[in-house]
């Protein structure tokens, strides 16, 4: 997932006509990350496959056929990553200091939504957030509403 995706992005960074437009690469990028968190543990909880769907229709207004499918591509095809580095220079590039807290946001439901955090899913969390550049009183603050969101969720 992340080498086709860095293909991509070579291919736009060359000029080359591609027929996705930008949102479409942030959808996917967000997509992958988050895939990578629901699998960071090994196995993908049914719960972690509906936050996923749930976080990309509703934050990109997608329908529902449509969230589905980007969630089924991102777990299918994760096996082919090769780096976050690609994704996260994109999104310093692209993403403003807010849409990078949402996206660890995101990140941070996702790993939430089994009732339990791995120490593989925090550590990428972590990651991410490093390579992305958002101040640690943001990451704190988005694990700690992700936290909140999720238990308002199991109640």
């Amino acid at each position: 997932m992340l080498h086709q995706l860095r293909k991509l992005f070579e291919q736009i960074g060359a000029g080359e006509s591609v027929e996705v437009r930008p949102e479409k690469n942030v959808r996917m990028i967000s997509a992958a990350l988050m895939a990578e968190i629901a699998t960071a543990d090994q196995k993908v909880d049914a719960r972690e496959r509906s936050a996923l769907v749930r976080l990309l229709r509703d934050h990109y207004q997608l329908d529902e056929a449509t969230a589905e499918d980007m969630v089924e591509r991102a777990l299918t095809e994760r096996n082919e990553a090769t780096s976050l580095y690609e994704f996260t220079q994109t999104v310093n590039d692209n993403f403003s200091e807010r849409d990078k807290y949402l996206l660890v946001k995101q990140m941070w439901v996702v790993a939430f939504a089994d009732g339990e955090i791995d120490a593989f899913e925090e550590h990428l969390i972590r990651r991410v957030a490093e390579l992305i550049y958002l101040p640690h009183g943001l990451f704190t603050r988005a694990r700690a509403e992700a936290r909140d969101e999720s238990q308002l969720d199991a109640d």
